[in-house]
């Protein structure tokens, strides 16, 4: 198919035209007034009126397929992209000349259809453009399906019915990490035809800060906690830095338990929890958020605790889903200007600080904290936020919440809602379907009040199994081979004639049988001292 493109508006009409023609000319309009009105001849139109289809062919070629079976190859196509296995464009031109030969579909393909075919298809389905992905793991997601999003809405509602908290009281809190070298430079202008197109950076490989940021569903942010990767730490880097930030070092630049004590401390003072009005915090399961010690502040501050679901952060963590995102934008940006500003010289960690700053300020705003837990389904709280689209990709294995399971009737349901028609082109293309039995004897993670007294004491019981010391093997019995007795005692030699015992030292000449090997004496034998000597009892 060639992409020759129309000059002309020749045999341009289309039943939408004639349709609007018809309805306007059934509510009293004239013809001609019509036809001057839609741009064509009075007696263009009355041809089309008398003709039972509207639609002209135009050239002498016509689509391979029908508009239904394109609206079928949309759907599938849709439904494999929401659960995180597209088809590439050479995939589907291959099912589309295999779906053309299994129904005897008249084509002019060779082996898979052309690309032109696949052009024409995307343009006459605007709403379908191939795009690039963004790699996710089998655990996001698969972790992320109905039961354990629907264990973390019923928990949240227990603790909104129990404590009442206003908006002001819930918070969540993440880490995310910033560099000094930006992951993806901005566009530039260059010139057409250019084969490299390069721009300044501060290094081959950044130095990496943890920032730790918590945000209230009322917009309201807490000073951030910077974590440096250092053994020391140093009040310059934290100069210019957001009023009330903390400094904090660890060997890996990332939090560990202990830090993340100092951390609460810092959100303490902060909040001001009370006994009558504690605070919800709501935080994804890093295992340093889940420490005995962890769990005793907690309790000691009036701070209630909930985790999310595993491997839901993308989609349940409110400053995952549209703010740090947008902070690391903005910080890239002022990275650039930074380097714009200061030519020659690269930026350290004891910048960072200074041009964190303003993208801060850029993202922390009171309408974007508000939308973070509107987005989610947390305040107001919304436990349909998500649809079954969402959970698509969780068909594929459909893993259950070992102890949730009551919800397993909601999980029938969404997939069931989810079947396409059996067209042939689902035959040729299948919907993804593990047929691997993943069975493990760990223990899942799910959505839990970690702050309450039922964790505390589970928590309290895996220390101490793990603390048990472990019995002393016994030690293993060794198998002494003992050596084979050995007669040590010498063998008493007799005379087979006179029955004479061998004695040293010799007085006469003793010799052996060839046969019975026993010893005789040479008198006592009929031996003439040639040959092989037989002994009269063998003989």
């Amino acid at each position: 198919m060639s992409r020759r493109e129309r000059k002309t508006a020749r045999q341009a009409c289309s039943d939408e035209v004639i349709k609007e023609a018809r309805r306007r000319i059934d509510n009293g309009e004239s013809k001609r007034a019509v036809a001057v009105s839609l741009g064509m001849a009075e007696s263009t139109l009355r041809f089309r009126l008398q003709q039972p289809h509207c639609a002209t062919k135009l050239g002498r070629y016509d689509t391979t397929f029908s508009k239904e079976v394109e609206e079928e190859f949309c759907k599938h196509l849709n439904t494999l992209d929401d659960m995180f296995y597209g088809l590439t464009p050479k995939t589907l031109r291959r099912a589309a000349f295999e779906y053309a030969e299994i129904n005897k579909i008249p084509h002019r393909f060779n082996r898979e259809t052309g690309k032109e075919w696949l052009r024409g298809f995307l343009k006459r389905h605007p709403d379908i453009s191939i795009r690039q992905p963004t790699s996710t793991s089998i655990a996001r997601a698969v972790g992320f399906n109905r039961p354990q999003v629907e264990r973390f809405y019923i928990n949240l509602s227990a603790l909104m019915d129990k404590y009442n908290f206003p908006p002001q009281s819930i918070y969540n809190m993440d880490e995310t990490g910033i560099s000094t070298v930006p992951n993806k430079q901005p566009k530039v202008l260059s010139r057409k035809g250019k084969r490299s197109v390069n721009k300044i950076s501060s290094g081959e490989r950044g130095t990496n800060v943890t920032v730790v940021n918590a945000v209230s569903a009322t917009g309201h942010f807490i000073p951030p906690v910077f974590i440096f990767g250092r053994k020391r730490m140093k009040a310059e880097l934290l100069d210019a830095a957001p009023p009330g930030s903390v400094g904090m070092v660890s060997d890996s630049s990332f939090i560990n338990s202990d830090l993340y004590l100092d951390w609460l401390t810092h959100f303490k003072d902060h909040v001001k929890a009370t006994k009558e009005q504690p605070i919800l915090l709501i935080l994804d399961n890093h295992v340093s958020h889940c420490t005995i010690k962890a769990v005793a502040f907690y309790r000691e501050n009036n701070i209630i605790a909930l985790t999310l679901p595993p491997h839901s952060s993308h989609k349940m963590q409110p400053l995952d889903r549209g703010f740090h995102g947008a902070l690391k934008k903005f910080y890239f940006s002022e990275c650039e200007k930074w380097l714009r500003n200061h030519p020659g010289r690269a930026i350290t960690v004891y910048q960072m600080a200074l041009i964190f700053t303003p993208a801060f300020h850029q993202a922390a705003t009171t309408g974007r904290g508000v939308e973070l837990f509107k987005c989610t389904g947390i305040v107001p709280w919304n436990p349909n936020i998500f649809t079954d689209l969402d959970f698509l990709a969780s068909v594929v294995t459909e893993r259950e919440d070992p102890e949730e399971n009551q919800n397993t009737q909601s999980v029938v349901q969404a997939r069931s809602s989810l079947q396409i028609s059996s067209a042939p082109l689902a035959d040729l293309i299948l919907l993804p379907k593990s047929t691997q039995n993943r069975s493990s004897n760990r223990k899942h993670k799910n959505s839990e009040v970690i702050s309450s007294s039922p964790y505390k004491t589970q928590l309290e019981k895996e220390n101490e199994q793990k603390n048990v010391p472990k019995s002393e093997p016994k030690p293993k019995k060794i198998k002494t081979v003992s050596k084979p007795k050995t007669n040590n005692k010498k063998k008493i030699w007799r005379c087979g004639g006179c029955n004479e015992v061998y004695k040293e030292p010799i007085l006469e000449d003793w010799i052996a049988c060839n046969t019975c090997k026993e010893w005789w004496h040479e008198n006592c034998s009929d031996y003439n001292g040639s040959g092989a000597f037989i002994c009269d009892l063998c003989k």
